[in-house]
């Protein structure tokens, strides 16, 4: 059965080019360019995992995390955070809201669909953070 992730990110260029790759290994991919429309599609339809940009319009990742991770409906899904920022403290942050990884920009995309993997076989299981 084919997984659906969700990707957060508002540079578009990103989105292309992780849905490009993610189609390729056969996963189906749903974008959100914002924190409004990650909560929504989400909500909608919870993925099977969810790659999600710390810093975006309509408030931030680690929000969206939050309100997701506070649902029953999207409580279960695996979340990767992607972003640009160097701050130690983001790093904790999403990892004591659950996330099971974390990748800094710009990352080996070798790395995150091996994590992607990890994460949809074994949706519990938190992963080391990638940096």
């Amino acid at each position: 059965m084919e997984k659906n992730i969700l990707v957060v990110e508002d540079d578009e260029r990103i989105v292309k080019a992780l849905s490009v790759r993610l189609n390729a290994k056969g996963y189906h991919v749903l974008a959100a360019y914002d924190a409004i429309m990650a909560i929504q599609k989400a909500m909608e339809q919870p993925p099977d995992l969810i790659l999600l940009d710390i810093t975006m319009p309509g408030g931030n990742g680690l929000t969206v995390a939050e309100r997701l991770k506070a649902s029953t409906k999207t409580s279960h899904v695996p979340i990767i955070f992607l972003t640009a920022s160097k701050e130690a403290s983001l790093h904790e942050r999403a990892l004591s809201l659950g996330a099971v990884a974390f990748f800094e920009k710009p990352f080996d995309f070798g790395e995150l669909l091996a994590t992607v993997r990890a994460a949809l076989e074994h949706p519990n299981m938190s992963l080391s953070a990638q940096g």
